[in-house]
């Protein structure tokens, strides 16, 4: 996981797996070049970017011998692991869940997850600019310092946390998703008789009902 730079306008402060939007880049013939998929081609781009945001953001790189890429970014990561004659490996990425940010905040998120497992003893190093903190952390872990208050971690995040820590090795998670068909959901924001928010998931009680 990773914590988004405090100043971010969107979960500043937050940890969160490391992510981030799809680019016109990663639509792009660079992509293609040095993305190894032999799935659809409207899949490559999310792959792209997933694989390129984990370089960018954890420092790891899904490859048989990654180059040092000394936080390069966008088309010039591309362009460095073309120069090395460097792939990254789509494959490797197995498809968890499919997320849409719930109608009313002004700006909405059509948000893919994807699970792998990496080679024990993978280091992880942040940007230290968009987000810090990169670490290796157990789902369990994660949510007992959200308990106590030592992480800041949104409800989608918690979620998949929940869900991951149901398992008992990364193997169990990759193979979940492999059989797995990722539904897309779209949780419904209510207001409480107190005032509060809450969030519910299809098969909460009162989904059906919240606008």
């Amino acid at each position: 996981m990773v914590r988004r730079n405090r100043d971010s306008a969107f979960m500043g402060g937050a940890h969160v797996f490391p992510g981030g939007a799809v680019d016109d880049v990663d639509r792009g013939p660079l992509a293609s070049q040095v993305v190894a998929w032999d799935g659809t081609t409207d899949e490559l781009p999310w792959r792209s970017a997933a694989l390129r945001e984990l370089a960018e953001e954890a420092g790891v790189l899904l490859c048989d011998e990654p180059p040092a890429v000394d936080g390069a970014e966008g088309e010039v990561l591309y362009r460095l692991l073309a120069r090395h004659g460097a792939t990254l490996d789509a494959g490797r990425l197995e498809y968890l869940s499919n997320w849409v940010t719930p109608e009313g905040p002004p700006r909405r998120f059509d948000t893919r997850f994807f699970v792998t497992v990496v080679a024990e003893g993978t280091g992880a190093s942040s940007d230290r600019r968009e987000v810090f903190d990169a670490e290796w952390v157990t789902p369990s872990a994660a949510l007992t310092a959200a308990t106590e208050g030592a992480r800041q971690i949104e409800f989608p995040t918690r979620v998949h946390l929940e869900m991951l820590a149901g398992f008992s090795t990364a193997d169990e998670v990759v193979e979940h998703a492999r059989r797995a068909v990722p539904h897309r959901i779209e949780p419904r924001i209510v207001v409480g008789p107190d005032g509060a928010y809450r969030v519910l998931l299809p098969g909460d009680a009162g989904f059906e009902e919240a606008p």
